[in-house]
């Protein structure tokens, strides 16, 4: 719909009857009528085109309208949060009587206003509800009357419900309701229950409370399967026609120790000067995913897989990301490949980027591979025939690595947690997850490959989803420069202007020092979110002109797409006007892929909560040493070494005057104060599996002096 918009601004063409503006659109564009007049109803439809008065259709800038998501709030206000938002406007704040009954998630089309000094928002239309599936504890009124007061807080309306009577519900039982009427002004949305997920508090319920939450779905539609069920898992001669066929390569995968769904692969090639041949060799997913298809379809409403300790929500049926896209050892697989020539200093000077066949020789683990890297007698007796590849391996990542580094490339090393479960999904310890030289060493060939494809696919200006990292907001790099400086740490003159080798050099200076996760911390809140977009605007974090997600089509739509618009226009002739076309869908993508992505964060990070919550559930009492993690006007956040964290509320601070100082990151009274990246001693107070929380109590910390 871009392409209508911008013609439509061009051209001056707002408050205009749906068919005088069809008539415009359809002459301007080359379109048929009936085409254009459609396609105006689907925008009037998505808030892209306003009704004003009577039948005029106005861009919703025209009536000083911008289109953002909600974000609620427990005590009834929400902000609203602009999408595609060029011009950085902040987060506008919007009072309870204003909501126009809008929900927590919905998408909205809101007028900015300005009282006194205060800026505030109105809602003006409700473009889209996004919750439909509401996940909380029933209240019964009587026999005909009940309420779901939801679990999730942000969502400050209980539902109405009169359904309650066909099921057996416990007092403490959790359910799912659906939304079916939403009402206007006070009034309180309505639904019915469609399921009992069981009792509160229970581990396993409070997971799939979680699941039903964020509406993920293990199971597919049964034509999505019946679409999966009906592709060969063989390849087939007919299939490899026209492909470089790339057999005889000692091609490997490296993935971790329980990977099903492998999406890429690698080759090498070290020759005498120096200089080395790497093939980076990725599943051809689109090979059987064909555009609109239910199989496609379905992976673009999932957006990217979701990966819970022990559980997988993927993006395709395992007849695909387990069997025939897999690239399994021994067994011929379609790809698309990227061959790159790269020289002694690590630079791509030549690169192809081909349809192949590929039989993976090994599949490799990360343990393994380090263990050939270190010299390990058994483990390079058991691969001797690719010892030499590994070691040429090594050497090329690091020479990739040191260039990376030397452009300014940010490596935030933050700890992340691996679970140890039982079988019935109960965490028995919590440990450090290590990242060793193998997982480096894949990460700096995927890199390249995602950097090279990125570069030939702009020189070619075909339609794309770069994966882009904008400069930081000056503001947030002025408040991280004065923190920095407390330390005694000067980052750069202009908050506006600053490099990535500027805040690498600071993260080079911190290191192995008190400060240093603290300063990495602040630093990584200080940057933009990456995201998804049809434009090149680099990415900042990596230091990299030009980027884009290609190496996990199996998991991710956005690498999916880009294969096939290589596999449409880069590798084959463009056709201009399905370029457009296909652009089109591009912005749409983008907007769809980056929320999925982030709402998959999301729920990984509530279930990572979960988990830890339930590990904790038996260490009541227990004494801890901690660090100061987040600092807020209800209390400090403690994280453990083992990444647990806990909330410590000003009820379980010393009784003080407490004042939230933001841009310091701590909480400071006349007596006592907490400060990010302080260290702590705490006791596990209590814990809520419901909430997902871990309390603490405070019993004594370190002068901030002594970090």
């Amino acid at each position: 719909m871009q392409e209508i918009t911008d013609f439509i601004r061009e051209n001056q063409l707002n408050f205009k009857n749906r068919t005088e503006l069809a008539r415009f659109v359809s002459e301007g564009l080359g379109l048929d009528f009936t085409e254009a007049y459609v396609r105006i109803g689907d925008m009037i439809n998505d808030g892209e085109l306003i009704l004003e008065g009577n039948d005029k259709l106005a861009l919703p800038e025209a009536l000083g309208l911008r289109k953002g998501v909600l974000m609620g709030n427990a005590k009834g206000f929400a902000f609203c949060k602009f999408i595609d938002n060029d011009d950085d406007i902040p987060d506008v704040f919007i009072p309870p009587t204003k909501l126009k009954n809008a929900l927590h998630k919905d998408t909205v089309l809101v007028k900015v206003r300005h009282v006194g000094e205060k800026t505030e928002g109105e809602v003006v239309k409700i473009v889209e509800r996004n919750n439909r599936n509401i996940v909380g504890t029933l209240d019964v009124v009587n026999d005909r009357l009940a309420f779901v007061k939801p679990d999730d807080t942000r969502i400050s309306k209980d539902i109405v419900v009169r359904n309650h009577k066909k099921f057996k519900i416990g007092p403490n039982d959790k359910i799912v309701c659906r939304i079916t009427r939403f009402n206007n002004g006070d009034k309180n949305p309505q639904g019915v229950i469609t399921e009992v997920l069981g009792l509160n508090g229970n581990p396993n319920v409070e997971m799939l409370a979680i699941i039903r939450e964020n509406e993920l779905y293990s199971e597919f539609e049964p034509e999505v399967l019946a679409e999966a069920r009906t592709l060969p898992q063989k390849i087939t001669a007919e299939s490899k026609r026209g492909r470089r066929d790339f057999t005889d390569l000692d091609i490997v995968t490296i993935d971790g120790d329980d990977t099903k769904d492998i999406d890429d692969a690698v080759s090498i090639e070290e020759h005498p000067d120096g200089s080395f041949t790497l093939g980076v060799h990725i599943a051809d997913v689109s090979h059987y995913v064909r555009p609109n298809s239910p199989l496609d379809q379905e992976a673009y409403k999932r957006g990217t897989s979701v990966y819970f300790p022990g559980e997988v929500y993927p993006m395709l049926p395992k007849e695909l990301s387990n069997g025939i896209c897999s690239l399994n050892p021994k067994v011929e697989r379609l790809t698309l490949s990227v061959i790159m020539e790269i020289d002694s200093t690590g630079k791509v000077y030549d690169y192809e980027i081909c349809e192949g066949v590929i039989r993976s020789r090994e599949q490799m683990t990360y343990t393994n591979v380090f263990a050939i890297l270190n010299d390990d007698p058994e483990v390079c007796a058991r691969y001797d025939y690719l010892v030499d590849k590994f070691k040429s391996m090594q050497k090329l990542h690091r020479l990739l690595y040191a260039n990376r580094k030397k452009r300014g490339s940010l490596d935030f090393d933050l700890p992340e947690c691996e679970f140890v479960m039982d079988e019935t999904g109960h965490v028995l310890d919590v440990k450090l997850h290590e990242r060793n030289e193998a997982h480096l060493l894949i990460e700096s060939f995927m890199l390249i490959a995602n950097e090279t494809v990125a570069h030939a696919c702009d020189k070619e200006k075909i339609p794309f989803l770069y994966r882009v990292h904008e400069q930081p907001d000056s503001e947030k790099m002025f408040d991280f420069f004065q923190f920095a400086g407390q330390f005694g740490y000067k980052v750069a003159d202009n908050p506006e202007k600053v490099t990535p080798k500027q805040l690498q050099q600071l993260l080079r200076e911190v290191e192995g020092k008190p400060c240093e996760p603290l300063i990495n911390s602040v630093m990584l809140r200080s940057l933009q979110k990456a995201r998804y977009a049809t434009k090149n605007l680099g990415h900042f974090g990596i230091a990299a002109v030009d980027y884009c997600h290609f190496t996990s089509p199996i998991r991710r739509y956005p690498d999916l797409f880009i294969h096939r618009m290589i596999k449409k226009f880069y590798l084959r002739n463009k056709d201009k006007k399905e370029m457009e076309r296909w652009q089109e869908f591009a912005e749409e993508a983008a907007l769809l892929t980056s929320e999925r992505e982030r709402l998959a964060e999301a729920a990984e990070r509530q279930v990572d909560d979960l988990k830890k919550a339930d590990f904790m559930q038996d260490k009541i009492g227990e004494i801890y040493e901690g660090v100061v993690t987040g600092c807020t006007n209800f209390g400090v956040f403690v994280g453990l070494p083992n990444t647990v964290e806990g909330m410590c509320s000003l009820e379980n601070l010393p009784t003080d005057n407490y004042i939230l100082m933001e841009k310091l990151f701590k909480l400071a009274g006349t007596k006592h104060d907490y400060q990010l990246g302080q260290k702590v001693t705490v006791e596990v107070e209590s814990v809520s599996l419901r909430r997902r929380q871990v309390n603490f109590k405070i019993l004594d910390k370190k002068p901030v002096s002594e970090y």
